[in-house]
């Protein structure tokens, strides 16, 4: 297996940029491109280089270990799963709130529901699985590894604002019309710091910051010393 890791970036919150010089992968940034531009451009350069077998999505807020991307590994392995994740909590005010929902999600809302009792918990229905991987209906890109036949299958737009929000939503509802299953491992869970620059990553989208100044670097493992 060989994993390409992709992040659209527009923060640079530094305890997940000292995490990203200890992933043992090659790492494609996308950065300051907007949200649709950098999707697309991540897709082509991943189906263009066919010696990656899976895109491996992990957003630039999210802290992810070396141990995390080794698990969801051996879980493809072992299991055969064309796409699975870990978890995060929902931001830093909800850490036993999970980015994850059950199964039996209306795939024809323009996004996941975000009332109370839409996402697996620690303490309020729906409780988490006693098992290690499932199946859900939603998961927000925490890590999400999609295999290359399923990626030349998904568009890879977002849902709403003209393709430009909710990729993770079109990305769980395209994988549901394939009957592709998304599962998700809980003993990879991991941190998300929705809040940290958040205002920077407004401001962004809004094209106060850094506009027009979008660009794509890969970080291969070889310059990271492995």
């Amino acid at each position: 297996m060989n994993p390409l890791l992709f992040s659209p970036s527009v923060r640079n919150i530094p305890a997940v940029l000292e995490l990203w010089e200890k992933l043992p992968y090659d790492h494609l940034i996308e950065k300051y491109k907007m949200p649709l531009d950098a999707k697309q451009s991540a897709k082509k350069f991943f189906i263009n280089n066919t010696g990656y077998t899976h895109l491996a999505v992990m957003p630039d807020d999210l802290e992810v270990r070396p141990e995390n991307i080794m698990q969801l590994i051996n879980d493809i392995k072992d299991g055969g799963y064309q796409v699975i994740g870990g978890m995060c909590n929902i931001d830093e005010s909800q850490p036993t709130v999970y980015n994850i929902q059950p199964l039996g999600s209306n795939y024809e809302t323009p996004g996941p529901p975000t009332c109370k009792g839409s996402w697996y918990s620690d303490n309020d229905k729906p409780v988490l699985t006693g098992k290690d991987i499932f199946e859900v209906g939603f998961n927000g890109f925490a890590l999400m590894f999609i295999e290359r036949s399923v990626m030349e299958q998904l568009s890879f737009t977002g849902a709403t604002d003209g393709g430009e929000s909710n990729f993770d939503w079109n990305v769980c509802r395209q994988c549901h019309k394939l009957g592709i299953p998304i599962m998700t491992d809980k003993r990879v869970s991991m941190y998300h710091r929705r809040f940290e620059q958040y205002d920077e990553a407004k401001a962004f989208k809004k094209g106060i910051l850094h506009k027009n100044e979008g660009y794509e670097y890969l970080k291969t493992k070889a310059s990271k010393g492995f």
